[in-house]
């Protein structure tokens, strides 16, 4: 699916998040090889999660994976104050622990913020 054909979120319309358990599920998938994405590179893919929202898996660094669902052709908006008001996206840092084969969530952005998010990312980068 491109984001060319993609339909912005409707005014007053809350984004569909997915769940901290299919945030997993999508990391899980493509640590295993990404093969429910529908466009994928070596250290990230594209998950569609509707409509109106994509997942980004990525792995940050060594058994270290992130997940972030936001709708690729953004919002519409009546007024511009809306904006701000906004979850912009919504994400998640897990880690795998290879010797029990289990996983861990880091952070998420609704604990936590989106800037202090991002910045957290970043320094797992």
């Amino acid at each position: 699916m491109t984001q060319d054909i993609r339909r912005r979120i409707p005014y007053g319309v809350e984004p569909d998040y997915p769940t901290q358990a299919q945030a997993k599920a999508y990391v899980v998938d493509f640590k295993d090889g990404a093969p429910g994405a529908y466009v994928k590179g070596d250290r990230w893919a594209f998950y569609w999660l509707s409509g109106y929202l994509d997942v980004l898996t990525t792995e940050l660094q060594e058994n270290i994976y992130t997940a972030i669902a936001q709708p690729p052709a953004g919002f519409e908006v009546g007024y511009a104050d809306d904006i701000e008001g906004y979850e912009h996206f919504r994400g998640w840092i897990f880690q795998y622990h290879p010797e029990t084969e289990s996983w861990e969530l880091l952070v998420n952005s609704q604990d936590i913020g989106i800037e202090a998010f991002k910045q957290l990312r970043r320094e797992y980068k």
